[in-house]
């Protein structure tokens, strides 16, 4: 009896010595795409959406979450970032979406908990910190040569800043993005910085630059999960180190 018990509370510590998973909450996630990516950097993290949770547990997963992704998506409504004269020139909107991805945001932003934007995940994290976008590129940037809507893995270059985040973790200056967008960011948000652009001018990425104030705060404006270079993977490694801490 007494063998019996000892195996029993043996097997009890063991299971409660077990190692967590680190969680990673993904706001929306069209087909997996994001969660198959950071897999493909650690296959044992867990992952879960945030747009099909109810309203009541919200909050356990914001609390539980190591790290926050904000997925591409719809328009951001203008109202945000207060210019609601933009309507005209956006396209559909999520409202419920933006409201839930608002929520993440500040609650990212004062529990200190990595966060990283993905296309209007750059564009709602700016907004979402109080800067604002360009509503549609063609129209004001209408100089521009580049197409920054387009089905090709690669669509144009990205340069980075020499004290941004690419090329002070990878040693980077200039590599090659997809573009998938019509939306961008205008006046960068209070406590971010630019840390890449596209050749035009248009703000390639973001990042709080006082990481001794939140470790990681960061928006790309391509989409790293549909690539398949060792940029890409870099940076899932990256965010999920940053989620481990």
């Amino acid at each position: 009896m007494q063998k019996y018990l000892l195996l029993i509370i043996t097997v009890i510590l063991v299971s409660c010595e077990q190692p967590q998973k680190t969680f990673i909450l993904i706001s929306k996630d069209y087909n997996s795409n994001i969660q198959k990516w950071l897999q493909s950097a650690d296959s044992t993290i867990e992952t879960r959406q945030f747009y099909g949770i109810p309203n009541d547990s919200m909050e356990y997963f914001l609390t539980r979450a190591d790290g926050m992704v904000l997925g591409g998506g719809e328009d951001v409504n203008p109202l945000i970032y207060n210019k609601p004269e933009y309507d005209s020139i956006c396209e559909a909107y999520d409202n419920f979406r933006d409201t839930i991805e608002l929520r993440m945001i500040a609650f990212a932003m004062e529990n200190k908990t990595p966060i990283f934007g993905i296309c209007r995940g750059l564009q709602i994290l700016n907004a979402g910190n109080g800067g604002t976008l360009i509503p549609d590129i063609p129209t004001f940037y209408p100089q521009s040569q580049l197409n920054h809507r387009i089905k090709t893995e690669y669509a144009h270059s990205a340069i980075a800043t020499n004290d941004g985040w690419l090329a002070v973790q990878f040693n980077v200056s200039e590599f090659l993005v997809n573009s998938r967008h019509h939306q961008s960011i205008d006046s960068v948000a209070p406590g971010f910085k630019v840390a890449a652009y596209a050749p035009d001018g248009v703000v390639e990425s973001i990042q709080w630059s006082d990481t001794t104030t939140h470790p990681f705060a960061v928006g790309v404006q391509w989409h790293p999960e549909a690539l398949r270079d060792s940029l890409s993977l870099k940076i899932a490694q990256l965010f999920l180190e940053k989620s481990k801490l």
